[in-house]
């Protein structure tokens, strides 16, 4: 890939750079006009979708965002070569975000408004990306069969720790399999569905001067909305604990952009994955293939993660149901 040359990049814009230090996501530009960071983006098609949606929720009403910064030509990013670059404000003090569920439905409006940005845009597919989450899936499922059924053949009627992660083995799947079905639902219309950043998490978000602020989203990893949203809330649940700003978080999103069956299926099977249960057990396996000394200690800590998320996946399964009820949603 070719190198861009950042000064001249630097030309297209008013402010005078001083100097250009490279951090690990983009260049940090000390400018006459302040602080400002330049991105390079592998992928034009996700600067311009990205650009686009941030444009839309400024027009919403939410400004703390990082917007792109035009050129003297009053472009927002420039097109060098395949890539593009963009340049922002670079903030110096951002506060962290603490928990609360007042905080929680702030933010769950935020995201339903960005939602609401993204879907209107047709420059990517959101069909395009379900179908990879469903390839990918069925793909870790097929893998998981398979070291499972040799570990098991090999393992399963010895005593001791080999066979207790033989007898898990079993479980996993299911719960593999059942986030695979979900994920091709008949109530999920490929077609209704929209693209956003892969995983949302709590790094997205700080507090400018006493106000809650958005940021991020410079990389071009990208997948379903509801993906977004499941692992967002998935990380939220094991720090806090706390099912009452999950729900504040939803009911904030709803308030903006309402959830249907289908969503909430695809909220359910992309939190149902058992993450951290699979790859302890796949590591587990392979130190045992290897003749390496295993533990058992991944897998023990994984099962505990995975009580946690059972929990956060019974109560979004009962507010689901509780909206039926009520006949905000579907039937379940």
């Amino acid at each position: 890939m070719d190198k861009i040359d950042l000064s001249e990049v630097c030309q297209h814009y008013r402010a005078r750079v001083i100097r250009i230090t490279p951090l690990d996501d983009c260049y940090l530009l000390e400018t006459n006009r302040g602080p400002k960071e330049l991105h390079v983006w592998p992928r034009v098609d996700v600067m311009r979708w990205s650009f686009a949606w941030r444009e839309r929720l400024a027009r919403q009403g939410f400004r703390a965002v990082e917007r792109f910064i035009r050129t003297r030509d009053t472009k927002p990013f420039l097109v060098v070569g395949k890539r593009g670059v963009t340049m922002t404000d670079h903030v110096r003090h951002i506060e962290a975000c603490e928990p609360r569920a007042e905080l929680a439905r702030s933010c769950g409006r935020v995201i339903g408004m960005m939602h609401l940005s993204q879907q209107e845009s047709p420059l990517l597919s959101g069909a395009d990306y379900l179908k990879q989450e469903q390839i990918s899936a069925d793909a870790k499922w097929t893998r998981a069969k398979a070291f499972a059924e040799a570990f098991r053949s090999k393992y399963g009627r010895e005593s001791g720790e080999k066979r207790w992660v033989a007898e898990l083995m079993q479980p996993m799947l299911q719960r593999m399999e059942r986030s695979l079905a979900m994920l091709s639902h008949e109530s999920v219309t490929p077609d209704a569905v929209s693209v956003s950043h892969r995983d949302l998490q709590r790094d997205n978000w700080g507090m400018v001067q006493g106000e809650l602020y958005l940021r991020g989203f410079f990389r071009p990893a990208l997948s379903v909305q509801q993906r977004d949203v499941a692992g967002f809330l998935r990380e939220h649940y094991l720090t806090h604990k706390d099912l009452a700003q999950i729900d504040a978080f939803l009911d904030g999103y709803e308030e903006i952009k309402p959830l249907h069956y289908g969503d909430y299926t695809l909220l359910l099977a992309f939190m149902a994955r058992p993450r951290e249960v699979y790859k302890s057990i796949e590591a587990y396996t392979k130190r045992v293939a290897g003749k390496e000394e295993p533990s058992v200690k991944a897998i023990e800590q994984a099962l505990r993660i995975q009580q946690s998320v059972d929990e956060l996946l019974q109560h979004i399964a009962y507010r689901a149901e509780q909206s039926r009820r009520e006949g905000v949603h579907e039937p379940l």
